[in-house]
């Protein structure tokens, strides 16, 4: 069984107090658990959803929390929308999950989404969106697109302003944000009828730990590993079952550095973690938004791993990022 000190020194030693007792819990918790019944993705998901229920527990109690289903790109979408107060109409924020495309949903990112309603005071649409290997690219990016067109069409449905939306996201979830709002702007007609005027709605993205299409790094030669669920097996597994066919990996709706970077964009909020793989990849895509003179707020958190976000219950910086950025969001959603 895998042990804290089986961890590279110069990770470990970069941990900061509370990032050490987070992995000393994860690592307790791994070495403890029962075995999983296999290595199917059906067990994956399971164990995730297990494993995430620990750090769901607690935070914000909303208004009132709704699930309910949006049809998009050909599907009936699981989406949960979170109100934080009463309101005839509340500004929204999309939230996407992390996962890696293959595990996750509306239960694993619980916590993070009320947090983030709870901070910004705008309604929070988390969304169930399909996941590979059963739903390959462009599956989930046209079925975030979609719902996001959607709610700028018919957001009073809901209770939702639909002139005003923000998309958040960590992780995978980050590089749908992103991709759907590029897309939305660069080829609404590939999303439907209603997303002519959804670009135009969007005015902030929260991006927290994606990749953006960097093909090599420091961080990627440097980070992750059993501890963290980022080894390069793990990472390429998303290339195996998510993006099939070698084409899509070039599209900039994925590899986000290629795309034009410089043309119109909603505020940015991006968030790297120091001793994450993925670190490089905010690094370029922050710096190139600032060059491009974009709204753009971006920085790396020193000594915390991928997945961060989720560790409020024992991270002081997991809280202090999602404030800042459900602020950076309602700044702008209420302009």
């Amino acid at each position: 069984m895998p042990a804290f000190t089986d961890i590279p020194a110069y990770v470990r030693d970069a941990f900061t107090p509370q990032m050490r007792r987070v992995v000393e819990h994860q690592l307790d918790r791994l070495n403890g658990r029962a075995d999983s019944g296999g290595d199917t993705i059906e067990a994956a998901r399971a164990e995730y959803r297990d494993e995430r229920s620990f750090w769901n527990v607690g935070g914000p109690v909303m208004h009132e929390t709704r699930d309910t289903r949006i049809r998009a790109a050909g599907r009936d979408v699981p989406v949960r929308i979170h109100r934080p107060r009463a309101a005839d109409a509340l500004p929204a924020i999309v939230y996407l999950h992390g996962g890696g495309f293959t595990v996750g949903d509306l239960d694993t990112h619980d916590r993070i989404t009320r947090v983030l309603a709870d901070v910004s005071g705008a309604a929070v649409v988390a969304v169930d969106y399909a996941l590979a290997p059963e739903a390959v690219f462009p599956q989930a990016l046209h079925e975030t697109a979609g719902i996001v067109a959607h709610l700028a069409a018919h957001g009073e449905q809901y209770g939702i302003d639909g002139g005003r939306l923000a998309l958040a996201g960590d992780s995978a979830g980050a590089m749908l944000s992103l991709g759907s709002t590029l897309l939305l702007r660069d080829e609404p007609e590939r999303v439907g009828d209603e997303a002519a005027r959804a670009f135009a709605s969007i005015r902030a993205m929260l991006l927290y730990y994606g990749g953006y299409g960097l093909a090599d790094s420091v961080s990627a030669r440097l980070y992750g590993g059993f501890w963290d669920g980022m080894g390069a097996d793990e990472l390429g597994t998303i290339s195996e079952v998510y993006l099939t066919d070698a084409v899509d990996r070039q599209s900039p709706y994925v590899n986000h550095l290629s795309a034009d970077l410089d043309a119109p964009l909603p505020a940015a909020y991006v968030i790297g973690a120091e001793l994450d793989p993925l670190r490089d990849a905010t690094v370029a895509l922050g710096a190139r938004l600032e060059i491009a003179g974009q709204d753009v707020s971006w920085r790396v958190v020193p000594g915390v791993l991928h997945s961060f976000l989720h560790f409020g219950r024992m991270l002081d910086e997991a809280n202090e990022v999602l404030a800042a950025g459900a602020m950076f969001a309602r700044r702008r959603l209420m302009e």
